[in-house]
């Protein structure tokens, strides 16, 4: 069913090693280590978190209304977060099962852009290497635009090359498709695009009438995917454009440049260090297996010889131009590189790395590597979770993954109960406050972030009166001693009806002085002034 499903849509891959048996033992063994990846990190996650990410809490929140676009980001992810809540509900571990989803799908379409160089085989190497990137796995713990780009970016990519390898007009089509999806999931899938671009310009044979009217049929596509976010842009005066100049840090002088340069290097070379030591080890085993073995195991699939010109600077550009073009735009515009900039940066690096290695298509070598990715994943998925929950609470450290969310919830229910006898319906605080409730509630609650209107524009000016409101405002000290105010909170509970404080018991170690470690919330009830004039989108 997979290989004829994969024959209609895009063709058996060009590499002569793929055969049919081949690719269903590689797609099968491919599958099963998915769900293993999948159930490992969403398990581990599930069982040790008790609250989402700040990022996964921010889409719980903006899933409420499908909007055209949202104050920070694009609109996608907040729509794929609205179908899981309709279908599965809200809970803690969602957006960590989401997650994984999306990055074993990417790994899933960059195996078979692999197999268009090199056996089945050898590019589920590739691919199970690649899985040992940060980003890949610890960067699983966040429902995100840089996790929820990587399946379309990975899809793009893999419908360019057929496109430009195969006859097809539609291929085209599925170009523009992906690559406007990819833009609706954030800006920073510009990147990728434009190195597909830069391919075509330098390779020779892309220099014809057919390559020309495929992209303006991709462009065409392209454009009509983007043109409800485009209108929406015009309309609120390119809202994500002014958060981003907003928080983006200039640097002052070269000095500085070149400082952000090399920490933003060296963190990518961290998130790629696990990758690196996996790929020693197999490289390593292969030379090792095919010295002994050679004459008694010959390889499951013929090698492939060496990769036509084409091929390899295809493959060269990809990987690279993500990371030059971050690095490049960094220097442009002198702004502070961000760390999580190179998210999208590495998805084929293990498919570039087997492709310019010598043949290692054995099985005792797919076996290896199964080894050592799993034995890898676990380290990475155990070190971050134990690291962020149980080792935290021992030392008495607050992380956003043992906050206790369900406590938050259920004094919030009690004590809007206590107050008022309509349900609750809307809750005015930040992002962090707002997602825990959300995650933790079997109700559908619309949060109004900060109190500002523009960032929650689901929530009219006459809600508040209407619906009534629970008002957050989390005041738990800082590194530097001190929570800071919110003026529009400040002024809702200066209105409220009733109002208090909350001490949530966060990561307080047993002998610790009472008060230490603990999160404080200040909250306020605005009672509503009729009942059953509460209308929400």
């Amino acid at each position: 069913m997979y290989i004829s499903a994969i024959g209609r849509l895009f063709g058996r891959p060009a590499t002569p090693a793929a055969s049919d048996d081949g690719l269903r033992q590689a797609a099968a063994l491919l599958a099963l280590l998915a769900l293993a990846q999948v159930f490992l990190w969403s398990s581990a996650f599930g069982l040790t978190y008790s609250s989402p990410e700040i990022d996964s809490a921010e889409q719980f929140i903006w899933a409420f209304s499908l909007e055209n676009g949202y104050w920070k980001h694009p609109p996608l992810p907040s729509w794929i977060m609205h179908g899981l809540l309709q279908v599965f509900g809200a809970s803690v571990v969602l957006p960590f099962a989401a997650t994984q989803l999306c990055i074993v799908v990417a790994l899933a379409l960059t195996w078979r852009l692999a197999c268009e160089f090199m056996s089945p085989n050898r590019a589920l190497i590739a691919t199970l290497l690649t899985s040992l990137v940060t980003y890949h796995n610890i960067g699983g713990d966040a429902f995100n635009h840089n996790t929820v780009l990587l399946p379309f970016q990975a899809a793009a990519v893999l419908c360019f090359h057929f496109a430009a390898r195969r006859p097809g007009w539609w291929r085209w089509g599925l170009v523009g498709l992906f690559a406007g999806l990819a833009m609706l999931v954030k800006y920073v899938a510009l990147l990728p695009l434009a190195g597909l671009l830069l391919y075509l310009l330098l390779d020779r044979r892309m220099h014809c009438r057919r390559t020309l009217i495929g992209l303006l049929i991709a462009g065409a596509v392209f454009a009509l995917v983007l043109l409800p976010h485009v209108i929406w842009l015009g309309r609120t005066d390119f809202l994500p454009f002014r958060y981003a100049r907003s928080v983006t840090h200039a640097l002052p002088g070269a000095a500085a440049i070149v400082r952000s340069l090399a920490d933003f290097l060296l963190m990518q070379f961290l998130r790629l260090l696990p990758f690196l030591i996996g790929a020693a080890i197999v490289l390593r085993s292969a030379r090792r297996f095919h010295a002994a073995r050679a004459s008694t195991e010959p390889p499951a699939h013929a090698a492939v010889g060496p990769l036509a010109a084409p091929d390899r600077l295809f493959l060269w550009i990809i990987t690279l131009s993500p990371l030059l073009m971050t690095v490049a735009y960094g220097l442009a515009s002198r702004a502070e590189l961000q760390t999580r900039w190179g998210a999208n940066c590495f998805l084929t690096v293990g498919v570039l790395l087997m492709a310019t290695s010598r043949s290692i298509d054995s099985k005792s070598v797919l076996q290896r590597t199964v080894q050592v990715v799993a034995v890898g994943q676990l380290v990475l998925c155990l070190g971050l979770t134990l690291g962020k929950t149980v080792l935290a609470n021992h030392l008495g450290h607050r992380t956003r993954a043992n906050f206790p969310g369900a406590v938050l919830a259920q004094m919030s229910q009690q004590t809007w109960r206590n107050h008022t006898d309509v349900p609750l319906r809307l809750v005015v605080s930040d992002i962090w406050l707002g997602g825990n409730l959300i995650a933790n509630s079997s109700r559908r609650l619309a949060v109004l972030i900060d109190g500002k209107h523009f960032k929650s524009p689901w929530v009219n000016q006459e809600a508040i009166a209407d619906c009534g409101a629970l008002i957050l405002d989390d005041v738990t000290p800082d590194k530097a001693g001190h929570a800071a105010p919110n003026p529009e909170l400040e002024a809702l509970l200066e209105r409220a009806d009733a109002s208090g404080t909350w001490t949530l018991p966060w990561a307080r170690p047993e002998r610790a002085p009472v008060g230490s470690h603990r999160g404080s919330v200040r909250w306020g009830v605005i009672k509503p002034i009729t009942s059953g004039q509460c209308t929400l989108r």
